[in-house]
């Protein structure tokens, strides 16, 4: 598991850019709670690829695209079917994706636990990217982000909790990005990262 620091709303634009020039097409989990910050990420990754359209979450539609970046973005949210009880069929869905994935196209799925078809995880024999969020509360010790550890450290928590730049309006704690790579070109991509944002980077 690779941690990165995401201190505020400047640091998460930064991570979806790294992201936006990092790939020529990926697949995209967005593991966490309401309020991670899963479609913030999502707008970053979209910012970097150049998208123009105003990105929404697509809790009631599941699906939404965007077309006008160097990339198509496509940005699921299946909320829907796993935490508010509704029976829900995801095969043609599943379909309309693996078109997707033979082409140059950035997916990024929140509530990935949730796409199942005939009860298999739809990612199960996919190479994708797998990105957990997570809050950092305040007290939480942050050991060792960048280099140098100490002066980075002191820098980091004293910006977090100044509640200016805040990844969420009204919402003052910054996350912690963890990044799991199933399968060689999303373990790959998780080395380009940790190299661009070497600084954000939390050495456990």
């Amino acid at each position: 598991m690779s941690p990165i620091l995401l201190a505020d709303l400047s640091a998460t634009n930064r991570f979806g850019q790294a992201i936006a020039e990092s790939i020529d097409g990926a697949v995209i989990a967005l593991q966490g709670t309401l309020g991670a910050g899963k479609t913030t990420l999502v707008k970053a990754v979209g910012l970097g690829l150049g998208v123009t359209e105003v990105i929404t979450s697509p809790t009631f539609t599941m699906l939404n695209e965007y077309h006008s970046g160097r990339l198509s973005l496509f940005h699921l949210d299946l909320y829907r079917a796993g935490e508010t009880g509704e029976i829900m069929d995801l095969t043609m869905l599943a379909m309309e994706l693996d078109e997707v994935c033979d082409q140059s196209a950035v997916v990024m799925i929140e509530w990935p636990q949730y796409f199942l078809v005939e009860g298999q995880s739809y990612l199960q024999e996919k190479d994708y990217l797998e990105i957990s969020l997570s809050l950092v509360k305040d007290g939480d010790l942050l050991p060792r982000v960048g280099h140098p550890a100490v002066e980075l450290e002191a820098k980091v928590l004293r910006e977090t909790y100044e509640r200016r730049n805040l990844i969420k309006e009204g919402d003052a704690e910054a996350r912690i990005a963890n990044l799991v790579g199933h399968g060689p070109q999303s373990s790959a991509l998780i080395g380009q990262l940790q190299r661009a944002l070497a600084d954000m980077v939390i050495y456990l």
